[in-house]
């Protein structure tokens, strides 16, 4: 009987300790860091390389974002902790940041880069470890079995930007285009909307030369562009591979002779150019500050980013501003800051005004459904941030493929590339 006791004593002491033990787990991992009042957010941007100047932007941007929720009393009361790291635009060390920024920072939500192709990756990562990720960039990320729970884009799809600006050229400069190209992911994507885009509206593709990422001496490009002898040149590339680019075709006299299309440009790739980014070149962009002339909250958005900073935000600093904006307001709207899946369930179908006009992210894609502005250069006459004029402002809805079509990587997909 004596036995009998002692055994049931221990068996009772047993599930007393595992009982507590399963409590202490369940107090460590889903609200013990909740307790202490705090939200960890880690980014990554390209601090070094040829992006530099675009991740800085996406850093100031993510930084007001940040004070201004925490000036407010942070997220249900819970202070925001924000860590950052230099990703080098390189896929290997962003991810080895990313996992610093999760498993050593004990970060609760990531975000940021300004890679497509890094953006992947970091998706990738979220998903296997079920936690939060915002990029801030053009990417790929949404579409086909790359699509996500826990990812979500707050840059336009690659294929956007590029329906955006070749419509806009087809209609208004002519029909025979011969393209520029990065020699990476994301480049390639804007090459696959141009030239679907072509297909439709009777374009005439004379060819493309692919230019690998960091390229200073475009010359031998240009011989053959001079032969083909297109309407427009088509620039898809970016940050100093743009800016050398665009100011050595203006040397050899081509942007008297044609227009140059960029499928995406930047705000201080046309400052840095200067006289050569004149009216024969135009540029498309998720942001440009002269929209604080039609939206009030662009105003607000960019009145405050000049104080803060002394200079307009870049479409790059939009694009991070939103996405750590929604990220907060998803946990707001979710009650919670530890059941990650509620969160990015209350981001779904998120309707908001914050830096343009209304906008939403899209249920099925996690993809932010935005404007594409379209600015033309102004050369000589440029003065102080005044180097552009928005010559248009494409709607979202009329740039962006259907669910269906976007699970299945369609039409983008049927696209052959050029060798």
């Amino acid at each position: 009987m004596r036995k009998k006791k002692l055994s049931r004593l221990i068996v009772l002491a047993v599930m007393t300790l595992s009982f507590m033990g399963l409590n202490l787990f369940a107090i460590g991992t889903d609200s013990l860091h909740a307790q202490d009042k705090t939200i960890k957010y880690g980014t990554m941007h390209p601090l070094t390389g040829v992006y530099a100047v675009l991740g800085r932007d996406q850093m100031r941007a993510t930084e007001m974002a940040v004070d201004e929720w925490n000036a407010k009393g942070g997220v249900l009361g819970h202070k925001i902790e924000w860590i950052h790291r230099d990703d080098q635009l390189n896929g290997a060390v962003a991810l080895r940041r990313a996992k610093e920024l999760v498993e050593e920072e004990k970060c609760d939500f990531i975000g940021g880069t300004l890679s497509g192709s890094i953006s992947l990756a970091m998706n990738e990562f979220a998903c296997k470890n079920q936690i939060p990720y915002v990029a801030y960039c053009m990417s790929d990320m949404v579409l086909g079995s790359d699509q996500c729970k826990y990812g979500a884009s707050f840059m336009v799809v690659p294929y956007s930007a590029s329906l955006a600006v070749s419509k806009y050229a087809f209609e208004n400069v002519g029909k025979r285009w011969f393209s520029i190209t990065a020699d990476y992911r994301w480049g390639h994507s804007l090459l696959e909307g141009w030239l679907w885009q072509s297909d439709q509206m009777g374009g005439e593709f004379l060819g493309n030369v692919y230019a690998p990422l960091g390229t200073t001496d475009f010359s031998t490009y240009y011989a053959k562009i001079m032969a083909a002898n297109p309407d427009f040149i088509v620039m898809n590339n970016l940050g100093a591979d743009q800016t050398a680019a665009i100011k050595q075709a203006a040397e050899l006299g081509l942007t008297k002779r044609m227009k140059v299309f960029c499928t995406k440009t930047a705000m201080h790739t046309i400052k840095e150019i200067g006289d050569a980014y004149n009216e024969n070149v135009m540029g498309g962009m998720t942001f440009f500050w002269k929209l604080s002339e039609k939206y009030d909250t662009s105003k607000k958005f960019v009145d405050n980013f000049m104080k803060r900073y002394g200079a307009p935000p870049e479409q790059d600093g939009d694009c991070g501003y939103v996405a750590t904006n929604l990220l907060f307001m998803a946990i707001e709207k979710a009650g919670t800051v530890t059941d990650k899946e509620k969160i990015m369930d209350a981001l779904e179908d998120l309707h908001f005004t914050l830096t343009k006009g209304p906008e939403y992210i899209r249920g099925c894609d996690h993809q932010r459904v935005q404007s594409y502005v379209i600015v033309k250069g102004k050369g000589k006459k440029a003065k102080d941030w005044d180097i552009a004029d928005i010559v248009a402002e494409v709607p979202g809805e009329s740039i962006i493929m259907s669910c269906e079509d976007n699970a299945k990587k369609l039409p983008f997909i049927n696209v052959k590339l050029p060798k």
